[in-house]
């Protein structure tokens, strides 16, 4: 007998212990002394073979003698099919890529990513040292509304310094540094050919 047995049901036995009992079959000694325990097995006993059978009648129903058979058939096609050999399914075969010549290149696809990933970076970092390092210009002195606004005579251009101004290689004082290390694209043209 258990100690909780005899500590907490004063050496009465337990459900768990009655259920071992009915499934096992071993009875403890306490069953032939205890009317109490002995009452209790036998109910639990009828409770357990009520609910069997109700079980029984349940898959009855569940399971029509109908059904039964067509599972009974497919299970004996499938143990006939087990003596037979596997039918293996043909899959179409993984095409080869051509061999890569020497003069092709080809960039792995992680690559990209990172290449953009370094071009944001640095597009933000060049960004912050050109706002940092490019002289700040003064604000253009606001106009008076009470002075009249002076019209260039036509035929005068409006500031000479402009006209004279190459836009196609300006480079500012900040990155000067960089455009002077970096060829220009048609160096490396010629360097190429």
């Amino acid at each position: 007998m258990r100690i909780a047995d005899v500590l907490f049901r004063q050496g009465h036995l337990s459900d768990e212990t009655l259920t071992a009992v009915l499934l096992d079959g071993d009875r403890p000694a306490h069953l032939n002394r205890c009317d109490r325990c002995s009452g209790r097995l036998r109910e639990l006993g009828r409770w357990l073979d009520d609910l069997r059978s109700e079980a029984l009648a349940a898959a009855d129903e569940a399971f029509p003698p109908e059904r039964l058979a067509l599972q009974q058939a497919q299970i004996l096609r499938r143990l006939e099919q087990l003596d037979e050999p596997s039918r293996v399914i043909a899959f179409p075969a993984h095409v080869a890529a051509a061999p890569r010549t020497d003069t092709e290149r080809r960039v792995a696809p992680a690559w990209v990513g990172v290449a953009a990933a370094a071009g944001l970076v640095m597009g933000l970092i060049g960004g912050q040292v050109w706002a940092t390092l490019e002289p700040q210009r003064p604000a253009p002195p606001a106009v008076q509304a009470d002075q009249p606004e002076t019209m260039t005579p036509p035929g005068q251009p409006v500031n000479a310094e402009l006209l004279d101004y190459d836009f196609e290689r300006h480079v500012p004082d900040a990155l000067v540094f960089f455009d002077e290390i970096t060829p220009a694209l048609t160096q490396g043209q010629y360097a190429a050919r």
